[in-house]
């Protein structure tokens, strides 16, 4: 179970409601996450995993929730993936300052995990919305 500490910001993005905790995860390890409406995880988070050494994590399971459940278009999608993206990198640089002085950060914008992401979010066809003999293909990162 993952112990949200501080509560440091949060903002609107379409129909979530992202709130920036510092938290510990399950092995007591400190972490900065993204908390879709105040759930019990996080969408994309930073954990100290070893001494100064901050990696970036991101959680499969709600990032598809995600795409499955969103109605948008691929245009309000886009806009809607960017807005999430500068609200994510400015609150990295938070953490950076707040919580992993002098370590050794990966940033959102060099993982291309993140890139990976951003196309299944804005490009996502819902399998099950299709009838007949119409397949959706995810386009590969």
């Amino acid at each position: 179970m993952v112990s949200k500490n501080i509560l440091v910001d949060t903002t609107n993005i379409g129909t979530f409601k992202f709130f920036a905790y510092v938290f510990n995860d399950e092995e007591g390890k400190v972490g900065f996450g993204l908390f879709p409406n105040d759930g019990p995880y996080p969408l994309v988070y930073l954990l100290n995993v070893q001494g100064n050494k901050i990696k970036i994590f991101f959680n499969d399971e709600l990032i598809m929730h995600i795409c499955e459940q969103s109605k948008f278009s691929t245009n309000e999608r886009r806009e809607l993936f960017r807005e999430f993206l500068d609200y994510a990198s400015k609150m990295e640089k938070k953490a950076a300052r707040l919580v992993f002085r002098d370590s050794k950060m990966s940033y959102l914008a060099e993982s291309r995990e993140m890139v990976r992401y951003k196309r299944l979010y804005i490009h996502y066809k819902n399998p099950m919305s299709f009838s007949g003999d119409q397949m959706t293909a995810i386009e590969p990162a």
